[in-house]
């Protein structure tokens, strides 16, 4: 029997040899039927020279480009409308996949979860590695709403991505988490597989940074509850709200306890006090 087609959009600026090892890792998967989507936002290093080349090969892979820089929600909503797979997941440039990330996804999947992430690896420059593993296998939104439980890639059908808009423009830093949210919202609970199956890097040039730390993350996160305040409970607005006073660095002790208590998370009162403490 002929394996499903599993689209894989790879959103890029600027980042060509980062991107030559995120290509590489999904064109040595085990699972062969994946077509690549190269999501281009208006690079000018070579970027669409090096992908034709590879199109040239007789790889599967298609190329799109922005008119202009429009930001990452809007390179990967390109390769999102247009993928062709009956399941779809993303890879970021700096990232790769393990060989047999796709493989173990649509071997695991089920459509009463929304979508599937899994456990991965942290490596540094310094050649030190840690692994991310997820305590929980089956997850919730009353969880999701709270931190980014998926990391930052999942896998799921194509028209469930494409049916909630895909990624919301307007989202200026955890644009991955709002998604899952509204993925998680619409289709129900979604399941980590406890095998690590991506490497996030952290090889970037000293100053350089994963995320966009230009735009504080109180502001970010008072940007993600009220995108989707129609979805939190009492309790869990408390949590948020608390959330984005330890981010600004106006909360306090009682309202940690509170936020943990709520929430059922020990995790927010410890981080609080070493937060006061000095240690974050």
């Amino acid at each position: 029997m002929k394996e499903k087609l599993v689209s894989v959009y790879i959103p890029t600026c600027n980042r060509l040899e980062m991107l030559k090892r995120a290509i590489q890792s999904v064109l040595l998967q085990d699972y062969k039927n994946i077509e690549i989507l190269i999501c281009d936002d208006s690079s000018t290093d070579g970027t669409a020279d090096y992908v034709n080349e590879l199109i040239a090969e007789g790889k599967d892979i298609r190329y799109f480009c922005t008119e202009r820089q429009s930001g990452a929600c809007a390179a990967r909503n390109m390769g999102i409308f247009s993928a062709k797979g009956e399941f779809i997941t993303g890879l970021d440039d700096d990232d790769e996949f393990m060989p047999d990330r796709i493989s173990s996804f649509v071997s695991a999947w089920d459509e009463k979860y929304s979508f599937l992430c899994s456990d991965y690896i942290d490596k540094y420059a310094d050649g030190n590695e840690k692994r991310f593993k997820q305590r929980r296998h089956k997850l919730t939104l009353k969880g999701l709403l709270l931190e980014n439980l998926a990391t930052n890639q999942v896998f799921t059908l194509t028209e469930r991505l494409q049916a909630i808009g895909g990624f919301d423009l307007r989202a200026r830093r955890f644009q991955d988490w709002d998604t899952w949210i509204r993925l998680c919202y619409k289709y129900g609970d979604f399941k980590n597989l406890s095998k690590p199956l991506y490497i996030m890097h952290h090889d970037h040039a000293i100053g350089s940074s994963r995320v966009t730390s230009s735009y504080p993350a109180n502001l970010a996160l008072l940007d993600l509850k009220n995108r989707n305040i129609d979805k939190y409970s009492s309790s869990e607005l408390y949590v948020i709200n608390y959330l984005i006073k330890y981010h600004a660095g106006t909360s306090n002790i009682l309202e940690a306890v509170k936020a943990s208590i709520l929430a059922k998370n020990i995790k927010f009162l410890i981080k609080d006090i070493f937060k006061k403490l000095g240690f974050l």
